[in-house]
């Protein structure tokens, strides 16, 4: 009864527009962050309020938000991994532990990443030894 409201569709996809808009500002933050931890912080920011929760425009800007962030995460992960490689053999266990402290920020949507990130940590171990 509700949704047949010409003034409730108006408001609903104003409420949308506006999400849509905060996602499109988060996005821009999550390509801008710098360490894992402010893009895991980035990620999972953006609740999807219940008003608009049927959008399908709402639920693709919320999944757009999640899969940058994702993408910038594994960015960051592969940048740790190439400095380790490049680094000498006296610090590579110093950087070793830093990116585990890095990887643990890895929560909630960006959780798989973790297990990810160690796969390639191995994958780069074995080159270099």
């Amino acid at each position: 009864m509700a949704l047949r409201d010409p003034v409730d569709k108006n408001l609903i996809r104003m409420e949308v527009r506006r999400f849509t808009a905060r996602c499109d500002a988060q996005i821009a933050s999550i390509e801008r962050a710098d360490t894992l931890r402010e893009v895991a912080r980035l990620a999972t920011s953006m609740p999807l309020p219940y008003a608009i929760s049927a959008e399908y425009s709402a639920r693709d800007a919320l999944r757009m938000v999640q899969t940058r962030a994702e993408d910038r995460a594994r960015e960051l992960i592969q940048e740790q991994i190439q400095n380790f490689v490049r680094a000498e053999d006296n610090l590579r266990e110093k950087q070793k532990r830093s990116m585990f402290d890095s990887w643990a920020n890895l929560t909630g949507p960006l959780g798989p990443l973790r297990t990810w990130a160690q796969s390639k940590l191995a994958v780069a171990e074995q080159q270099i030894g």
